[in-house]
Parts: structure tokens; C-alpha cells; sequence
């Protein structure tokens, strides 16, 4: 590092160091140049004060040097004294005010001087601003110039010394109309009585004398260094840190700060100035790492080199969208001090500001002032009093920054830029930077108004600003208009100017003709017409028409005029029904940069209608292809949406084509025709919408498709973008109820979305959108190959998998690889081998990597559906990983915790807890502001959920909260019990593993279900459980729940539940310790919950309770079925949600949300797993020949059997689980063991007996 080397061993002299700029030079300069000699500070003192107390006092005790501290625990003063030397002086005395042994130091040891002390107050009188900035800074020059090794001189100026010029403004000496020293004189000589009357006659076009003397200062300088190097360093409005020494430091209100701070607690509410004018603002780190690097352009050389330092030359800012970003934090995180509403108005026009100050401020003050003099009693005098002083402070601020907001100046930073990049290199470019097109500028102003709010008001409970949501779709384009005809037809004037830059891709678009022309002519799609004709045996012209017709049905006809109109559409509704779409700007500049390479595949989580939209519309606004989308053919039903669907780009597919090879054959060619073509597609991995909020296990067919063209080798490469979305309030949730309580699906129809206006006058809360790292399929494959072959060679090369555990028969995920297996096989990922391979588009400059014997996922089957597989799962845990966590989800969480009630204080605690744990867990919280704020908005969304009773917050009996309703308020509070689940399982993945551990050690420490007498032994719950023990009850649960929870096979092992029972010692929720075991009298490890983890455990338990309680009605009703009796699943299944709702009304539940039919499902699934139950499929009829009518339905509609699969699937009881006394009893109770509720086993009853005596209906199953 440039810089680093060249302050080795060498000693700098700073002044100002007290103020905003010379703290963050002192801190950069001790992290990130240790092996500096000496840093000298020039501090001034009163009142005798030592200058060591001030030293420590104003600089060392500040958070500026918090990450310093964290880096030095043990010897923080003893590294910074070892460095830093404060010396006391004074700049308006001779010689500094320096003791002789002072200076005699300075003058032998100093190599560079940074000059930061000034007087910045606009305000300030004439002459004392020239003592001050004039004839400071040359008394400091003139002791500089004594200094033996001095190499350079910097002085930091303003870069509105030229600011009585306009236009771009290029980094040489200011102009003035006088001699400056003569001025100087002149200003000194005149009487102090009558200076202020003087004073405009000297500054002339200059806004203030702060400017003014700054300019004299500069040519003074210039003209007296002699052979000096000097740098003059001219920073413009300097604001709060973009990134050092935190993002948002700030520990003073001046220049911008005050008019943010003011505007956040209501003082300022509008400005004097053009909303469209440039306002340059530099970060404070910015300009210290300017002035660290500075001396390096002019050191040892006979040089004067001028630099600017702001940012309206590479990356300007407008006061408006800063007037939107300050007044979007604040209103989210309104301050406690506050004492009016923020807002940040810029009147263009003097009589428009005079007008509304004197209607907002003036009249009211006096209005106020005359009542309070006649009527008034004292509180209200000084009550009046404050008020004039804050009408005071508002008309000093709009005054001070009005010439600041009604002009606009480029200062052009060419010399900085030479300096940059011309000397330092890109290590110091990286540590050192000062390059304005990093910041991002609405993450800047949110994490400034954060620093202020934070270090100057002191209000605790408030979090950084999130950097990944940098943007507000809704609101982005609203701050670009500032006209009123702009604003009238804001939105159709954003719809027809967007999307005319467009990032371009490397094929053109196709027209839907020659899209089908292509896809029959596949070598693929005719093999498979040849064979579907011989099978009907019809002619292969019948067999085309039919294909030609699939085609037409599938296919999309995006028309850019259509997207607009959309797009005009949904900016209304959407600005309407939410109060923000939060999307990652990063993630979708690393899309632009994708799809430039390579074809882009958008895979988004499924939980709204909406997601069909959101991605769409997103990429319209930032320019991005519109993406084409999987949709299914429900939406073909209604007449107005497919028409809308299929113009914005949307393609159809049934929701099966089990047996159907010729539809299969064509789609999975259109599909590979629009990747081929680098057309960017989306589809839902999940196959569905979660109706529980988690995600579901991922589905491998399209995704197959859509990476078939690279291992192929038709293109290079495709990139896969995993997108998390969000939704604080989902539009479905009663619909959701509906089927999660055994309801049939609501059909898509024209009359369900007439109905569905309604939610146009409802709020809805924000989305947030969060895009992971895209996935390079070369890369990741050549990963897999890599890591594939090396456990194959460890195992001998026999088994193909992807993690050697699923090779032990005991591993819960072995069970659940071979399911996926079987699904992957069902699922056709290549060509069928009665078909000639579609040979590739083009030879590909970049050849795929190169296959190992091992492992060959290009031409071997197996190898590609793992790699499928893989990806599939890998894409799952991005999702997972990046989804924002709503502030709905907390709340709910804790309201499901404690549905009995919970008072607000207890909530807030509760909240703030939950909010912690999710954090240091990696994941990220859409709420930055106070947890009571967090609190109140999260409730506001759920006030249909949620209802107040004496002061306690529980689940509503009614639809629309705060009472009972109509209908049955039982009824409506299951309802509502269900929609508040949805949100609270969004953050379970996060705690699955130590709720797993939480409801073991619950039992084992006597927290959870009763226990039988005289069938098994109560634990002791001073002793606890051993680590064997443990370990295998823990599995058991994993494997239970091995259908609710996203894992990829192999994930359950040793390591695994090592480290996470260890988290939980660590936390000291878990008490480890050494025991003699009573059975065989042996030392054992034991464990058991600790006084301190009692309430997080039984917290957890609560997560996870729901879903044990599921699978034991589950278990319960598989009594019911006699052994050699095969039953549809859909029969059991609604055999298991009646007893479910029977156990819940009879209060032998204690969760209604274990009821969830999907929950339910999932169940059954897992019993399948676990080799309970069997399943059994029967093969698809075979379509016979057939004439006339039915013929020709056949050539539109494909096979009789149209894509659907009949509801024919069988379920059966395997041995030993037949015999119910034996197995199926100690599974029920093993089960049954880790519930909250207690079993409904009686004490002297046999257990089979027992539920159909409770549940006599249940003998009728």
C-alpha cells in the first residue's frame, strides 16, 4: 500500500481534531496506518483544563473509535497513547501558543501537517471569521514552515471559495476583485461597532463570511508558501460517514445535519429552493481519506496542487429525492423529541416559502403570543417562549441554506481523480477511497438521519438502516416529477418512458410463429409425434395439428405496448395497497450483469399471486428483460387475465402431464428454445403457493429443462437468481384458511377477481424483495463433478450420491433421497432414447468442463438428476437464507406463544427478544426503528387478527378483530389462528434444530406430555438425558418433521446435532454436566434445561409443539384402518382432519394450527417414509383408438386423461405396524410424549380401546 509506506515512520501534525472532519482523521489514520510515528494533535483548552482530559473528553471517549477499542480489548489506551500526542495550543496566539519544548518536538519530528481548525459558522462577525480562518491558518503555516523534514502542508478548504462563479467549477484559485492581504488589513482596521454594516460591501457575491474568508485564505496561501508543498483540499457540504468509521457517524449538527435533524423533529417542514438542482454532499470519511492521501500528490516537490472533493461530478444528487429519503426515515421512525410531522418541501418561488412560513409559523406564534399574554399562566408564556425561539431556528436554517438550494455548481475532482488512480494503488484505492460513484444515496441519507438520530437524540431501541432494500419501487419515480402536470400524470408518464433502455440480449427476440415453427421441428417433438401417432394409431398430420394446437395454448406473445399498460395499472393499485416494495438494488445489478452473459433464469418463493407480478413489474421499472413466466393453465379459465398473462410474457403448463409424452416432449422444448434464445424465464421451484408459509420441498422438472440447453452444450452457461420475497401482509390469507380447514381451492374466475376489489381498501404493509448471489450453472456443476468424484473415490466409487450418509439405513434423509429419485425418474430430464438428440445451436467457444469416470453429468442419467437435485436444494436454501423476516412474523410468533393474552409492555420485551435471535442468526429484520414502533405498525396490520381485551393482545374471534362479528366467533378465531401461523412460520427454519433439541429436553426435564404409570419410567429431570439418548429422540423428531422443514439428504448427522446442542450449552439455555447413571452406575454426560433457559426453551416449544401435535392425531387415526384394508389418501386424510377438529373441541389439543390440512398432509407423507404406510399408484390408462367427436376433442386436448391424474392413490398399513398393540401403539406414544398437551391415553385403559370409547364415530371409519 502507496499510502501506508509513505507514512512509515513518519510523523503528522493535525489541528481541528476536536471538530466533525479531524476525528475521522485521527481514527482512519490509528486503524488503518499502524506503523505511523507519532500523531500530534493541537487541542485547545480553558479553565486550566489539561489537555490530555479534553483529549479523552471530546475525541478518545466517542463511538468514532469503537471498532479501535474492539480491536485492541486489552490495551486500547496503551495503543492509542503510544501514537497520539495531544499538545496544548492555541492558533490566535503567537507561536501556536506552543511551550518551547513544544515546539522544539514539532520542529524536529513532523513531516506532514493537516490544517482542519476553522470557525464554520455562516453567521459568524467579519472579523473574527478572518482571525479565525485567515490569520490562524498562517500562523499555523509560518511554525509549519520551521518544521526540518516537513513534506506537506494541507490546508482544508471549502469548494465554495468559487461559489460567486456558476457552472462547472474546475479546481484552481478563486477569483477575487481585490488584493486579499490588502482586504484583510482593511477588515482588521475597521471599527467593530460598524463592521456589520460593512461586511456585505467585502463579501460581495459570497453567501456568507465563512466562504468569503476561506477565499482569502486560499490566495494568501498560494501567494506566501514559497517552496512549500501545499495542498489545498476543498471539500463541498460535507455529511455524515457513507462507511467509516460506521455508516451514518455523526456527532454534531451543522451545515446538512441541522436541516435533516430539524426536518426529523418537525422544526423544518419546507425549504427555499429548486428541487431539481444539484446539492453536493460528500461523505465525512470521504474527505479524511482525501486529506490522509493528499500530501502523497505534492510530497518533497516545489508544488501547489488544488483538489476538490464532493460528488456532483461523477454522482450527483438532487434536493428533492434527498427531501423524499429524509422525510421517508423519519416518518418510519418518528423521533420522541418530536414536535410536528416530518415533511421536507422545497418552494421554488420566495412568495410561495414566505407564504407558507408565515401561515405555518409566524401567525400562529403571534396568535399564541397575544392569548398568552392576556389569558396565559406561566407554563404557557414559556411555552410561547419556546415556540419563538424554534420559529427563530427554522427561518436561520431555511435563510442559511437558501442560496445552497436555489443554485447549483460541477466541481470537477479531474486532479483528485489523478491522484487516485495516477499514484495510489488499488489497495489503497479500497482502503482509502474517495470515489463518489460507490454511494448509493438513498442507503446514504437513511443512514445519515440513523447517526443523527442515534448520537445527537440519543434514542436507544433504533437499528442500522438495512442496506440490501436500497429502493422503494412504489416511490422511485414519484421524486423524479416536480411539475404539477408531472404529478397529475405521473404514472402514465412513467409507464411510456420506461423501459426504452433496455439492458440488450445477445439473440433477438422471436415471434411467436417462428418460436412454434422451430419447436415441432425438433428432432425431439417429431420422434415423439411418430410415436403417439403409431400408439392412436392415426395419421401424423392429426398428431401435428394436436401438437400445433399445444403449442398455441402454451405459448406467450409478449407485446411491449400491453406491458406498459400493466405497468401504469400496477404502479396505481400498488401505491394504493402497499406502502412500499423494498427490492435490492445489488442483487439486481448483478441480474444486468448476468444477462448480458448468459441466459437468466429467475426463480422467486411462492406465496402470493402476486409473485407472478412483483418480478415483472420490477424489471420494467429498472430496464431489465422482461422475464417470461410459468404459469398454469387455471389462469387460460379466465378471459381478461390470459389475455393480460400471455401479452406480458407468461407461458401455460399443466399442472401435471403424467403419461402425456407428446405435451411433455413439446414444452420441454419451448422451454429450452427461449433459454437457447437467452429469453430470461421464471417459474416457482415449489411448484405451488405455500398455504403454511414455509417452503416446500423443491420440485426438479423445470428447473431440468431449463439447464438442459447447457449440458448440451446449446449455451455456455445459465445463470440461475434465487428470489426471496416478503410480504408483512399476504393478500390470500383468509383464502388460505379456507383450504387449510378442508375446503376446497377457490377456482380462478373473473367474478373472484371482481370480488377480490375489495383489498383496494385495505393496507397491506411492504414487500420486500431480496435477490441472492446468482448461480453460475458451469461453475456449480464443475463444483459438483469436483466434489462428487472425490466422495466416490473415498467410497470406492459405488455408491452415486451426493452425501456418503445416505448410505446408513438409520439416516432419516435416506428415505427422502430415494423418494426424490423416484420423482426425478417419473420426471423425464432428457430425451427419450427412442428420439435423436436436437443437435446443439452452436459449438460453444466454451467447451463444459471436463467429466470425471466418476462422475459425468452430461450423458450420464443418474449423475445429471443429483445435479438437478443438488442445484435444486441449493437454490431452496438461498431463498431460505435471504428472505427478509416481517415484522408480522415476529409479532404473530410471540402472540401464538402466549394466544392466552399478553399485555403490551410484556409484548415489546417478547418482540425485542425474538428479534435478537433472529439476527444472530444471520438473517435480516424488515424494521430498523424502536421495537415499541415495531410493535404498534405490526398490530396495525393484524387489527383483523388481533384484538385488545383489558389491556391484553390475543388472537380475535372475529374476521375484522376488536370483538366478536357475526358467524361463529369460534369459527372466525381458528381462522385467525391459522393466518397468524402463516406469518409465524416464515422464521421456523431458522430455529428447526434447537427447537428439535428444545422439545426433547422438554419431556426428559419434565416440561412436556404426562406420562403413563407403570409403562415407562418418569426422567428425572435433576438428572436430565445422556448424549445417546438425546441424540436418537432428537433424530426421531427430525424424522417426524422431515416433510414440514427444507433439508437436503444428509443434512441430519453426528456433526450436526453436535453443534447444535453445544449453541445451546453455549447460550446457557442448556446445562451440561457429569453424572452417575442409576441403571448401570456409570459416569455419563447429562443434560438438562437451565434456570436461564426455562423461558427461551419453553419459547421454542411453542414453535414446534404444532407440528408434533399433527403427526400424533395423524398416528391416532391409522388405528382406524383395518390391516389389509387399502384406502384412498385423500380418504385418510380427511379422516385425519375430522379427528383433529374432534380432539380440538374437546380441548385434547391445544393447537389449533395442528389441524392445517396441509400440516396434516405432511404427515402422512412422513408416515410413508417411514415405512408405516405404503402408497400405491395405478398406472394411467393407455388411450385407445377412438373415432369421430372424441377424435377430434383429442386432437386439441392431447389424451383422454387431459394431464390429470385420477384421485386413485391407496395407502395401506405395513407390518408390523398391522398389529396396533404392538408398533403402532409405542409410535403413538413415543409421539405423543413430545407434546404440550397430555396424551389421551388413560391410565387404566388399553389404548386402542381408549380412542374409539372417546371418539365413537371413529369405530364408524
Amino acid at each position: 500500500m502507496v499510502v501506508a509506506s509513505f507514512y512509515e515512520g513518519k510523523s503528522i501534525l493535525i489541528t481541528g481534531t476536536t471538530g466533525f472532519v479531524g476525528k475521522v482523521i485521527v481514527e482512519k489514520i490509528l486503524r488503518d496506518i499502524p506503523k505511523i510515528r507519532h500523531i500530534y494533535l493541537i487541542i485547545r483548552t480553558s479553565n486550566n483544563q489539561p489537555v490530555r482530559d479534553r483529549f479523552e473528553e471530546e475525541i478518545l471517549n466517542t463511538k468514532a473509535f469503537d471498532l479501535i477499542r474492539a480491536a485492541h480489548p486489552n490495551d486500547f489506551e496503551a495503543y492509542v497513547y503510544s501514537k497520539v500526542v495531544p499538545v496544548l495550543g492555541d492558533l490566535s496566539k503567537s507561536n501556536l501558543g506552543l511551550s518551547d519544548s513544544d515546539l522544539a518536538m514539532l520542529v524536529d519530528d513532523v513531516n506532514v501537517v493537516v490544517h482542519c481548525a476553522a470557525s464554520i459558522d455562516f453567521k459568524d462577525r467579519l472579523d473574527r471569521s478572518v482571525e479565525a480562518n485567515v490569520l490562524g491558518t498562517m500562523r499555523l503555516f509560518n511554525v509549519s514552515k520551521t518544521f526540518r523534514n516537513l513534506l506537506a502542508f494541507v490546508h482544508c478548504s471549502t469548494a465554495y471559495v468559487n461559489s460567486n462563479r456558476r457552472g462547472k467549477i474546475t479546481e484552481e484559485l478563486p477569483l477575487l476583485d481585490e488584493d486579499p492581504e490588502q482586504s484583510v488589513q482593511t477588515i482588521l482596521n475597521t471599527d467593530p461597532a460598524k463592521i456589520e454594516k460593512v461586511t456585505q460591501s467585502f463579501v460581495g457575491k459570497y453567501p456568507n463570511t465563512y466562504t468569503y474568508t476561506k477565499a482569502l485564505t486560499e490566495r494568501i496561501l498560494a501567494s506566501k508558501r514559497g517552496s512549500v508543498p501545499v495542498v489545498i483540499l476543498r471539500p463541498t457540504i460535507i455529511g455524515g460517514s457513507s462507511m467509516e468509521p460506521f455508516a451514518g457517524w455523526v456527532d454534531s449538527v451543522v451545515a446538512i445535519a441541522a436541516v435533516m435533524l430539524y426536518t426529523g423533529v418537525g422544526l423544518v417542514q419546507f425549504l427555499k429552493g429548486e428541487p431539481k438542482l444539484v446539492a453536493d454532499i460528500v461523505p465525512v470519511d470521504l474527505v479524511a481519506n482525501a486529506l490522509i492521501a493528499a500530501p502523497l500528490a505534492v510530497a518533497g516537490q516545489n508544488r501547489l496542487e488544488i483538489f476538490h472533493c464532493g460528488t456532483s461530478h461523477r454522482n450527483p444528487v438532487r434536493w428533492g429525492p434527498i427531501g423524499h429519503w429524509v422525510t421517508s426515515y423519519w416518518n418510519s421512525h418518528l423521533p420522541v423529541s418530536g414536535i410536528a410531522p416530518p415533511s421536507m418541501l422545497l418552494h421554488k418561488t420566495k412568495i410561495g416559502y414566505e407564504t407558507h412560513f408565515f401561515f405555518r409559523f409566524t401567525a400562529p406564534s403571534f396568535f399564541f403570543s397575544i392569548y398568552t399574554q392576556l389569558f396565559g399562566g406561566e407554563s404557557q408564556k414559556r411555552q410561547s417562549a419556546r415556540f419563538k425561539k424554534a420559529l427563530r431556528a427554522a427561518r436561520l436554517i431555511g435563510d442559511t441554506f437558501e442560496y445552497f438550494t436555489s443554485n447549483e455548481w460541477t466541481f470537477s475532482v479531474d486532479n483528485l481523480e489523478r491522484l487516485y488512480f495516477g499514484i495510489l494503488d488499488a489497495e489503497d484505492r479500497r482502503v482509502f477511497g474517495c470515489d463518489a460513484r460507490d454511494i448509493n444515496w438513498r442507503t446514504y441519507f437513511f443512514n445519515f438521519c440513523y447517526g443523527l438520530q442515534k448520537n445527537i437524540l440519543k434514542e436507544e431501541g433504533i437499528r442500522q438502516p438495512l442496506e440490501i432494500l436500497n429502493d422503494d419501487v412504489i416511490t422511485r419515480d414519484s421524486i423524479r416529477h416536480t411539475g404539477y402536470f408531472s404529478w397529475i400524470f405521473s404514472d402514465a408518464t412513467w409507464a411510456f418512458r420506461s423501459y426504452r433502455n433496455v439492458t440488450p440480449l445477445p439473440v433477438q427476440a422471436r415471434r411467436p410463429k417462428e418460436i412454434k415453427e422451430l419447436v415441432l421441428n425438433t428432432n425431439t417433438v417429431r420422434a415423439a409425434m411418430d410415436r403417439v401417432a403409431q400408439e392412436e394409431g392415426v395419421s401424423v398430420s392429426v398428431i401435428e395439428r394436436r401438437a400445433g394446437s399445444m403449442i398455441d395454448r402454451m405459448g406467450h406473445n409478449l407485446t411491449i405496448p400491453v406491458v406498459r399498460m400493466v405497468g401504469w395499472f400496477l404502479k396505481k393499485v400498488f401505491r394504493r395497497i402497499y406502502q412500499g416494495i423494498h427490492v435490492d438494488e445489488k442483487g439486481l445489478q448483478a441480474c444486468r450483469e448476468a444477462v448480458k452473459r448468459s441466459p437468466l433464469v429467475l426463480i422467486p418463493t411462492h406465496r402470493s399471486y402476486v409473485d407472478f407480478l412483483i418480478i415483472s413489474y420490477i424489471f420494467f421499472e429498472y430496464d431489465l428483460p422482461i422475464p417470461h413466466i410459468a404459469a398454469g393453465e387455471d389462469f387460460l379459465g379466465i378471459i381478461i387475465v390470459r389475455w393480460i398473462f400471455r401479452n406480458c410474457g407468461a407461458f401455460f403448463l399443466r399442472r401435471s402431464f403424467h403419461g402425456d409424452s407428446l405435451y411433455w416432449a413439446i414444452f420441454s422444448e419451448y422451454v429450452q428454445r427461449m433459454v437457447v434464445d437467452h429469453r430470461p424465464i421464471e417459474f416457482f421451484i415449489e411448484g405451488k403457493r405455500s398455504r403454511s408459509g414455509k417452503s416446500l420441498y423443491p420440485k426438479m422438472g423445470l428447473l431440468g429443462i431449463a439447464t438442459e440447453p447447457f449440458l448440451t452444450s446449446q449455451v455456455q452457461d445459465v445463470t440461475v437468481a434465487p428470489i426471496s420475497i416478503s410480504y408483512e401482509k399476504v393478500l390470500e390469507g383468509e383464502l388460505y384458511t379456507n383450504e387449510m380447514m378442508g375446503e376446497s381451492k377457490t377456482k380462478e374466475s373473473l367474478n373472484g377477481l371482481f370480488r377480490a376489489s375489495k383489498i383496494l381498501r385495505m393496507n397491506w404493509g411492504r414487500i420486500n424483495v431480496v435477490i441472492a448471489p446468482p448461480i453460475s450453472v458451469r461453475k456449480y456443476t464443475e463444483e459438483f463433478i469436483s466434489g462428487t468424484t472425490q466422495q466416490r473415490m473415498l467410497l470406492g466409487g459405488r455408491p452415486k450420491t451426493i452425501n456418503p450418509d445416505l448410505n446408513d439405513p438409520t439416516n432419516p434423509g435416506l428415505v427422502l433421497q430415494n423418494e426424490i429419485n423416484a420423482e426425478l425418474k417419473a420426471t423425464p430430464l432428457e430425451v427419450p432414447d427412442s428420439a435423436t438428440p436436437t443437435p446443439p445451436i452452436f459449438s460453444s467457444p466454451f467447451p463444459p468442463p471436463p467429466p470425471t469416470p466418476l462422475c459425468n453429468p452430461y450423458t450420464d442419467k443418474d449423475d445429471k438428476r443429483l445435479l438437478i437435485q443438488a442445484l435444486a436444494y441449493k437454490i431452496v436454501d438461498d431463498l431460505n437464507q435471504h428472505l427478509i423476516i416481517t415484522t408480522t412474523a415476529i409479532v404473530s410468533t410471540v402472540l401464538l406463544t402466549y394466544r392466552r393474552g399478553i399485555n403490551r409492555e410484556e409484548l415489546i420485551s417478547k418482540v425485542d427478544w425474538l428479534r435478537e435471535e433472529i439476527i444472530s442468526r444471520g438473517a435480516l429484520v424488515a424494521f430498523d426503528g424502536p421495537t415499541s414502533n415495531m410493535v404498534d405498525y405490526a398490530l396495525k396490520l393484524l387489527s383483523n387478527l388481533v384484538t385488545k381485551r383489558r389491556n391484553m393482545y390475543e388472537p380475535a374471534n372475529s374476521l375484522h378483530g376488536g370483538g366478536q362479528g357475526q358467524g361463529n366467533p369460534n369459527h372466525n378465531y381458528r381462522r385467525n389462528i391459522l393466518v397468524l401461523s402463516f406469518y409465524r412460520n416464515q422464521l421456523l427454519h431458522l430455529f428447526q434444530w434447537e427447537g428439535i433439541f428444545a422439545c426433547v429436553l422438554a419431556w426428559f426435564s419434565g416440561y412436556g406430555g404426562k406420562r403413563k404409570k407403570n409403562t415407562e419410567s418418569k426422567p428425572d429431570k435433576t438428572l436430565g438425558v445422556d448424549e445417546p439418548r438425546l441424540f436418537e429422540e432428537a433424530t426421531f423428531i427430525a424424522q417426524l418433521l422431515s416433510a414440514e422443514f427444507v433439508n437436503p439428504p444428509g443434512t441430519l448427522n453426528g456433526a450436526l446435532l453436535s453443534s447444535t446442542l453445544n449453541r445451546l450449552v453455549e447460550r446457557g439455555w442448556v446445562h451440561r454436566h457429569e453424572a452417575e447413571n442409576p441403571n448401570t452406575h456409570e459416569k455419563n454426560t447429562y443434560f438438562r434445561i437451565s434456570s436461564r433457559g426455562e423461558g427461551p426453551i419453553s419459547f421454542l416449544c411453542h414453535m414446534f409443539w404444532p407440528f408434533i401435535e399433527s403427526a400424533m392425531v395423524a398416528c391416532v387415526t391409522l388405528f382406524s384402518i383395518q390391516p389389509d384394508l387399502e384406502i384412498k389418501t385423500s380418504s385418510l386424510q380427511q379422516r385425519i382432519g375430522w379427528l383433529a377438529e374432534k380432539m380440538y373441541d374437546e380441548g385434547k389439543l391445544y393447537f389449533y394450527e395442528s389441524c392445517s390440512m396441509e400440516v396434516l398432509s405432511n404427515t402422512t407423507q412422513t408416515f410413508m417414509k417411514m415405512g408405516v404406510l405404503k402408497t400405491k399408484r395405478p398406472e394411467p390408462p393407455k388411450p385407445a383408438p377412438t373415432k369421430g367427436a372424441a377424435a377430434r376433442k383429442r386432437q386439441n386436448n392431447g389424451p383422454n386423461t387431459g394431464g390429470k391424474v385420477t384421485d386413485t392413490e391407496q395407502v395401506q398399513l405395513l407390518p408390523p405396524f398391522t398389529e396396533k398393540d404392538g408398533p403402532l401403539k409405542a409410535l403413538a406414544e413415543r409421539i405423543s410424549r413430545y407434546r404440550r398437551s397430555p396424551p389421551i391415553i388413560s391410565q387404566q385403559k388399553e389404548y386402542k380401546r381408549v380412542i374409539v370409547e372417546e371418539f365413537p364415530l371413529l369405530a364408524k371409519l
